[in-house]
């Protein structure tokens, strides 16, 4: 599977630019709980993906972290941007400022992104549309859903939703991804057909109307159908912003039960259907290269479910002023450094095998060992990471992205 399979939304660009809240201070905590998790948990992912061999593909260890946490973990976290960027400290109601600082952020997200792709793989690979310029696009789109009813974001998503096949099915999408589906190992044994990858990883092909193409419909987090998820993400976080997603809980949650039956009902039924459904059907097995029509309301269900669980464990059974726990800090922690902890645990996986190639002589990206040691490494580096942010924090994240973000927001828009 993809080396940018499991892609992990920054920090919240609102909370970048925002002091560090006092002791004692009230969070949304299921957010940074979520936030932080995925995280580590996206660490342990790539560092499988890109380091693990053809033997560790078809292991168990491989499929949990490739498929169970991650198809469905990229959407979860989209909606946690969506959401983040309702729910601010700081309320400011000059909306030119706003458009400012939405621009602001939107092309630093846009631009950090490209740069860690630049020096994790090499300049000749930045057009593969990672997450992060999927952020950056959505955070200036997300500024003028503020001026947008909540029933009108949920239509237009719906409509991305409904126009995503058609659009995919117009242009010769299946070529940039090696020009045809392969069924996924370890799941093919017990369910053959019901989730398919692309035989090849997404092709950067440096023309004008390729790279627009790929940042529109084709790349790895392309705008259809990914923005989607910090659409809907906008509306849940206003009945969050309102106090109003207590007395929604019960709705959302079986709405999102409803939407993964359906969507695996749909994957099962296109267990018949031809590899290419996957581009331009919407009766089609799960794939998240490109997401189909069912992987999409999978998605939407899962990660509506896992937030009303953990924001009915954190935020509403959580007596006010309740200490958090030592787990809860290293979430918290890690979701405060999230921006600079996602760039530079590419910069860990990238520069190692740039240095394996320069002993070797061999890129060993996808082929590098086993499953087991893939596993060590991650963890390995989630240790590092979480104890370079920890004495990070005591400089207050002097020179972090988050840091620098914050820095030039006071600078360039100053209230």
């Amino acid at each position: 599977m993809s080396a940018a399979c499991y892609r992990i939304p920054s920090m919240s660009t609102e909370e970048a630019t925002e002091p560090r809240p006092a002791p004692g201070t009230e969070r949304i905590l299921s957010i940074d709980v979520l936030r932080g998790f995925a995280l580590i948990g996206m660490v342990m992912v790539h560092f499988m993906i890109m380091f693990g061999n053809d033997a560790a593909v078809d292991t168990w260890p491989y499929f949990i972290l490739n498929h169970v946490l991650g198809d469905w973990g990229a959407a979860c976290f989209l909606m946690l941007m969506g959401m983040s960027q309702v729910i601010s400290k700081k309320k400011i109601t000059d909306n030119m400022l706003l458009f400012k600082r939405a621009l602001l952020r939107g092309v630093y997200l846009f631009v950090v992104g490209l740069l860690m792709l630049a020096l994790a793989w090499g300049p000749f690979q930045i057009w593969q549309w990672d997450i992060l310029t999927l952020m950056g696009f959505a955070t200036v789109v997300l500024f003028f859903c503020r001026f947008l009813p909540s029933w009108a974001i949920v239509a237009l998503s719906g409509a991305a939703l409904a126009v995503t096949p058609w659009v995919r099915g117009s242009i010769d999408f299946l070529s940039t991804w090696g020009g045809k589906f392969i069924q996924v190992p370890v799941i093919s044994r017990y369910l053959p057909g019901i989730l398919l990858d692309p035989a090849k990883e997404y092709e950067v092909i440096w023309t004008p109307g390729k790279i627009l193409k790929g940042f529109l419909f084709e790349g790895y987090f392309p705008v259809l159908p990914w923005i989607i998820f910090p659409l809907l993400g906008f509306v849940i976080g206003r009945r969050i912003a309102a106090g109003k997603l207590r007395g929604d809980l019960p709705f959302l949650a079986g709405g999102g039960a409803v939407l993964a039956v359906v969507a695996t009902v749909i994957a099962l039924a296109g267990r018949s259907r031809p590899g290419h459904s996957i581009i331009k059907g919407f009766i089609a097995p799960f794939s998240f290269y490109p997401d189909s029509f069912s992987m999409i309301l999978f998605q939407l269900g899962m990660a509506t479910i896992v937030f009303c669980l953990l924001y009915y464990c954190y935020d509403v059974l959580r007596k006010k002023g309740k200490k958090l726990s030592p787990l809860q800090r290293v979430y918290q922690r890690t979701s405060f450094f999230s921006l600079t902890f996602y760039f530079l645990h590419y910069q860990l996986i990238g520069w190692t095998l740039a240095v394996v190639y320069l002993v070797s002589g061999h890129y060993l990206l996808g082929d590098l060992m086993g499953s087991y040691p893939a596993m060590l490494c991650g963890l390995a580096a989630v240790l590092f990471l979480e104890v370079l942010i920890y004495y990070w924090e005591k400089k207050r994240g002097k020179y972090s992205l988050e840091w620098f973000l914050g820095a030039l927001t006071l600078r360039l828009t100053p209230e």
